[in-house]
C-alpha cells in the first residue's frame, strides 16, 4: 500500500504548526503486556488526517520501509477539530534484548484539508502542508534492575582527551536510556554549560569541552528526562 508521506510534499516548518498533540512526551513500553496506548488531541481549528508508524529511528523512514516490533493502530485515522482518541500501540513479537532497553520511534504525520492552504501561492498552493511529530518510544523488558531515577542518579562523569580534544565523557552502566537535558560543569575553573544528549544502556557520551572549563575539583550539575518527560536535577563529582 502506497503511504500518504509518499504521495504528500512537505513545506517547510515555518508554514506548518504540530497541532496533533499527545499527552505525554515518551512512550515507556512494559515488556510484561503486548499492549500500551497513547491519548492523542488535535489542537487545531480543523481536521486532520493521520498517519502512524514506528521505526528504529531511520530518518528516511515510511510507513512502508519501517522496521519496528511495535505496531500503532489504527495506521491512518481522521481527526475532527478539539477530538481526542486513543492510538494503540501492539508489540508484535521479535528477539529483543532482554537485559536492556530498547528504543524506538514513533511518528505522527498529519495532513491538513487543502482550505488551509488557500493563502500560499499557486506553486506553494500544489504542495499539502503536513507537519511530522516524533515520540521517543522505550520497550523496557521485565524484571530489569534497579530503576531510570537510580541510573541517572548513578552516571559517571570524567574528562579525557579524545582525537587531540577534551571531552567531558558520560558513562551509563545501566540497561536503561538516561536523557540529558543540560550539564552544568561546576568547580575552580571557568565552568562551561553543556547541550544534553542521550546515553544509551551500557554506553557512554562524549560532549567536546573547552579545557580551561575544569581545573581542580569540579561537580557536574545536570537535568535529566524522567519517564513522563519531566525535568530533574541532581549532581555528582567530575573525575
Amino acid at each position: 500500500m502506497c503511504s500518504l508521506l509518499c504521495i504528500c510534499g512537505l513545506l517547510g516548518g515555518a508554514l506548518a504548526q504540530a497541532g496533533v498533540t499527545a499527552e505525554r512526551t515518551r512512550v515507556i513500553f512494559p515488556g510484561e503486556s503486548h499492549e500500551t496506548s497513547l491519548l492523542l488531541a488535535n489542537l487545531n481549528a480543523y481536521p486532520v488526517l493521520v498517519q502512524t508508524w514506528i521505526d528504529d529511528g531511520a530518518l528516511d523512514s515510511t510507513p512502508d520501509t519501517a522496521v519496528a516490533p511495535i505496531m500503532p493502530l489504527p495506521p491512518v485515522f481522521r481527526m475532527a477539530p478539539g477530538e481526542r482518541r486513543s492510538l494503540r500501540l501492539l508489540f508484535t513479537g521479535g528477539n529483543l534484548p532482554a537485559d536492556r532497553e530498547s528504543l524506538f520511534w514513533l511518528n505522527l504525520y498529519e495532513i491538513p484539508p487543502s482550505e488551509s492552504v488557500r493563502n500560499l501561492t499557486p506553486e506553494q498552493a500544489r504542495l499539502v502542508v503536513t507537519m511530522r511529530t516524533q515520540m521517543k518510544v522505550f520497550y523496557r523488558p521485565k524484571d530489569l534492575p534497579s530503576s531510570p531515577e537510580a541510573a541517572a542518579r548513578k552516571l559517571a562523569f570524567s574528562v579525557r582527551q579524545e582525537a587531540g580534544r577534551a571531552v567531558l565523557r558520560v558513562e551509563n552502566g545501566s540497561p536503561y536510556h538516561v536523557t540529558l537535558a543540560n550539564l552544568d560543569l561546576r568547580g575552580s575553573g571557568q565552568g562551561q554549560v553543556l547541550r544534553g544528549d542521550m546515553v544509551g544502556p551500557f554506553a557512554h557520551l562524549d560532549l567536546p569541552i573547552e579545557p580551561q572549563a575544569v581545573t581542580g575539583k569540579n561537580q557536574v550539575v545536570f537535568t535529566w528526562l524522567d519517564d513522563d518527560g519531566n525535568t530533574r536535577e541532581d549532581n555528582a563529582p567530575l573525575h
